[in-house]
């Protein structure tokens, strides 16, 4: 077997290359906060800023227009006053919402803000949207939120949103 001969040359290369290797490293890895310049902006060699190039953001596509008529709904009295759930109804119906059944409690009578829940699923964004809508056009104020499962037992299968009267609508709903 030879002998590895370690000349002065190999080791000057040997010690170059260790070195590149370190100032490459060290350099490509920004200190927390910095950012990295890209081939198509940041900082140019000389150290000086180099103009930045700015790409186009797309917003994000908007979700589904509301459906204004013909949704499917249930209320729910969330209060202590009589009739509030009812007259919630007569209200949607009257604008030409469905309703798929009598209005009815809620599990609890202290609900002081009116919301507006939106069944998940497939239809998650579109019932979403309507429900969105019916708190912005008759409801001002109203929570929006997905539907809770405490409130799934009292829900048919084919409401989209359901509106669970507050006591900030319960009195003004109510003649």
């Amino acid at each position: 077997m030879r002998a590895v001969n370690l000349g002065t040359a190999r080791i000057v290369v040997i010690v170059a290359l260790v070195v590149a290797g370190a100032v490459v490293l060290a350099n490509g890895f920004p200190e927390s906060g910095a950012s990295v310049a890209g081939p198509s902006g940041g900082a140019s060699p000389s150290g000086s800023a180099s103009s930045p190039t700015t790409t186009p953001t797309t917003p994000p596509p908007p979700g589904p227009s509301p459906q204004t008529t013909g949704v499917s709904f249930t209320a729910l009295n969330g209060t202590s006053v009589t009739g509030a759930g009812a007259a919630a109804q007569a209200l949607l119906v009257k604008h030409g919402y469905n309703s798929v059944q009598d209005a009815t409690n809620a599990p609890s009578t202290g609900v002081t803000t009116t919301t507006i829940y939106y069944v998940g699923g497939q239809a998650s964004a579109q019932n979403r949207s309507n429900a969105a809508y019916v708190a912005k056009t008759y409801f001002k104020g109203a929570a929006v939120k997905k539907l809770d499962v405490s409130l799934q037992s009292l829900v048919p299968a084919t409401a989209s949103i359901v509106v669970v009267v507050g006591q900030d609508y319960a009195q003004s709903l109510v003649p």
